[in-house]
């Protein structure tokens, strides 16, 4: 089951441009894995920018998996998967 979320949150990047940690809620989540990523088309036509999502496993107190999503310079969270 998955909950979809659409909150803007911070993202932090190593070196490499590589996704390493976001804030969300105030509250920081650590990387550990980055499981996947794709974009998705949009209606440019009507001006729409393209959404480029990562899921990640992240950790905070536990480990879950997060969906983000960058659109032009900011980013959000998408859905938190159970």
């Amino acid at each position: 089951m998955a909950k979809l979320i659409g909150e803007p949150i911070k993202v932090h990047n190593g070196k490499d441009s590589m996704l390493t940690a976001f804030i969300w809620r105030k509250r920081l989540y650590r990387v550990v894995e980055v499981l996947s990523w794709w974009r998705e088309p949009s209606e440019w036509w009507n001006g729409k920018a393209m959404r480029f999502f990562v899921r990640v496993n992240a950790k905070n107190s536990s480990t879950g998996t997060y969906e983000l999503y960058q659109l032009g310079e900011s980013w959000f969270i998408h859905r938190v998967l159970d």
